[in-house]
């Protein structure tokens, strides 16, 4: 027969305070993790290719609000990189269809999801599974790059080189020696086009002023002239000159007879003939016309 175990209610009260303990404990480390035991949500799956650092636990947010827990992290093995995750969100929360989850890799490695909400007035049911994406960080993408990277490092090495010959090339020397000098005739050039700008210049423009003076007073003059008694003498003029030309094409006048009357043409056209042939005469027989003695005149 088996003996009979009696205990003291000292011993009980301890086993008591015991599983009160290790209660507490469990409820501290639900606590910490941000699970709740009491207030169990509405159940709500998301499909990823890769969930990155998210555990069990997980925050969930929708706008930097926390609105649940990863409750749970299970794999597909019937079909490939796909991975479902239980979400466990308030029970107030409402998920319109179109909506999808987001999971984003912080830089200390700790992961969350982000609910990213559709603008639908359907709503999602609880045990409907959303579309997941993964958004890795700032530090993935920089792995990411890390193999273009070390691609370019043997061009950026060539580059360098590349530099190197060009500083120590003389002719860079001589380049940066004729920018100076470049760079004097320019002060130079500015320094006289100030003196222009400050000194010639005004006096310019003070001559283009009285010149301008000038004018404005010849402008007055002109106004001033008695333009209808000078056309009435242009007139005038031209209605004179108008009267002659017509007595000459008449013949009036000794001028008018000469532009008519051929006569005294001929006559004067004769005469130089004559005048012509009596000195022509008088080269060839000059003691025709002219004697000269020494003793007295011939008889």
């Amino acid at each position: 027969m088996m003996k009979k175990i009696n205990k003291s209610p000292r011993e009980l009260w301890v086993g008591l305070l015991g599983i009160l303990a290790l209660a507490m404990i469990y409820m501290l480390i639900n606590f910490f993790k941000g699970v709740s035991i009491f207030n169990e949500g509405d159940k709500y799956y998301a499909r990823f290719h890769d969930i990155g650092e998210i555990v069990k636990s997980s925050p969930v947010y929708i706008n930097g609000y926390k609105v649940g827990n990863v409750s749970d992290i299970t794999y597909d093995f019937k079909e490939v990189n796909n991975v479902y995750i239980e979400m466990s969100l308030d029970k107030r929360l409402q998920i319109p269809q179109g909506s999808y989850a987001m999971i984003v890799n912080k830089t200390l490695g700790s992961s969350t999801i982000n609910l990213v909400m559709s603008q639908k007035e359907v709503f999602l049911q609880p045990g409907d599974t959303l579309y997941g994406t993964l958004n890795a960080g700032a530090i993935h993408e920089a792995g990411n790059m890390l193999p273009q990277i070390t691609s370019l490092l043997p061009k950026v090495d060539s580059i360098l080189v590349s530099l190197n010959n060009v500083l120590s090339n003389p002719a860079l020397n001589n380049s940066v020696n004729n920018i100076e000098q470049l760079t004097i005739q320019m002060n130079r050039t500015t320094a006289l086009l100030n003196n222009i700008l400050s000194e010639d210049i005004p006096q310019a423009t003070d001559k283009l002023i009285e010149i301008e003076d000038d004018l404005l007073q010849v402008s007055s003059q002109l106004s001033e002239v008695d333009y209808t008694k000078l056309m009435n003498s242009l007139e005038a003029s031209i209605s004179n000159i108008q009267q002659i030309t017509a007595s000459l094409n008449n013949g009036e006048g000794t001028a008018g007879m000469l532009l008519k009357d051929s006569t005294l043409y001929t006559r004067l056209n004769e005469t130089c003939e004559a005048a012509t042939m009596l000195l022509e005469d008088l080269r060839e027989n000059p003691k025709k016309y002219v004697h000269f003695s020494v003793f007295g005149r011939k008889q």
